[in-house]
């Protein structure tokens, strides 16, 4: 039918757009807060652009069903307000064929969020926790910052670096505070120095005429060698894999792993992404009469009450997500509660202006 292509395709657009607009303005956010890491010193730069683009899946569980509602909202209203859904009824098209166009754009939606959901967002939350880990006990040597004092993770040695392009080192010092195998304590010292690997993939640090002054103030005893070429060897650290249910993150579980461990960071994560599902229909299901309009009335008297029932269904979720991963409150009654009210409300709102009510109205009013 032209009528139903013709809905489909406005809202699509409209759809787009506004996926286009809140995945700008999230995607800067999440950049804004990576950048700040990287300049901090706490993540590589060259992890800044994978962690984004693994950060698009928390950015698509609000964005998706945000996406439809505004569109069915904007575009239905601008119909309304335009006339053109008065004239499609008075040639003789069904007010249902608003609910089979967005019955199609809710399927579409749906999966979407429920690949996001179910696969892509555990598996993106595994590998940011990995590259970041992996950053964390293996950092790289070329993400070194210059003029900054930089204290490795097992926090045994504090390194500056003066200058650095690319794999060149200038104005290199490094102290070894915390020697291991009863070594004693040591500075080395070099003007240049360079960045590398091994045939192993061992990441390596080569001073050129480097100085070494190794020994205590209380041993009155210090040694000082001079060393043409000075290599040093890092060499990667495993992972651990921790099997205890408390370190494990709720974001990296699947949907049945979640239901199957039970605790109540899992019972919090396993609810609340329910809720990201359950919210694509309902939300659409409720906007529709909201999206009705008076062409004499303005677009604030049909927005901002939409908008309102969407933030306080979506506040409360997420507040009850945060109380329940504390193990303050179970999360399954209030998941059934809140969903049950807002599904009565999207009811009675569809039911407003059909036949039937309106009878009953007119009768109620009469008497």
């Amino acid at each position: 039918m032209i009528i139903r292509r013709y809905l489909v395709k406005e809202t699509l657009k409209t759809q787009g757009a506004i996926l286009f607009i809140l995945l700008l303005i999230f995607f800067s956010q999440k950049l804004i807060k990576i950048l700040s890491s990287a300049i901090e010193g706490n993540i590589p730069r060259d992890l800044i652009m994978p962690l984004l683009i693994l950060g698009i899946s928390n950015i698509a569980d609000l964005i998706l069903p945000l996406s439809l509602f505004l569109s069915v909202l904007v575009t239905f209203g601008r119909l309304y307000s335009d006339s053109e859904m008065v004239a499609m009824h008075a040639c003789g098209v069904k007010k249902n064929i608003a609910y089979q166009v967005v019955f199609l754009l809710c399927i579409f939606t749906c999966i979407l969020t429920m690949i996001n959901t179910l696969w892509f967002g555990p598996w993106s939350s595994v590998k940011q926790g990995q590259l970041i880990e992996n950053a964390k006990i293996n950092p790289s040597l070329t993400g070194l910052l210059e003029g900054q004092f930089q204290q490795t993770p097992d926090g045994n040695s504090v390194i500056y670096i003066g200058n650095v392009n690319n794999n060149n080192l200038e104005k290199i010092f490094i102290v070894q505070t915390n020697p291991k195998n009863n070594l004693r304590p040591s500075i080395i010292v070099a003007n240049k120095g360079k960045t590398g690997s091994d045939k192993d993939g061992n990441q390596t640090i080569t001073l050129e005429n480097a100085n070494r002054y190794e020994g205590t103030t209380q041993l009155k005893d210090f040694r000082i060698s001079n060393f043409h070429n000075y290599l040093g060897i890092i060499k990667p650290k495993e992972l651990e894999n921790y099997d205890d249910e408390e370190k494990l993150d709720a974001q990296q579980l699947g949907l049945f792993d979640l239901y199957n461990i039970r605790s109540s960071k899992t019972k919090a994560e396993f609810y609340w992404r329910l809720t990201l599902m359950i919210s694509v229909p309902l939300m659409a299901f409720l906007v529709i009469p909201l999206s009705v309009s008076n062409p004499r009335q303005g677009r604030l008297t049909q927005i901002l009450p939409a908008l309102l029932l969407y933030l306080i269904y979506f506040l409360l979720s997420s507040s009850i997500k945060g109380s329940a991963g504390k193990g303050h409150i179970n999360p399954e009654p209030w998941f059934y509660i809140i969903n049950t009210v807002y599904f009565i409300i999207a009811l009675f709102l569809n039911c407003w202006d059909n036949l039937f009510i309106r009878k009953l109205r007119l009768k109620y009013l009469a008497s």
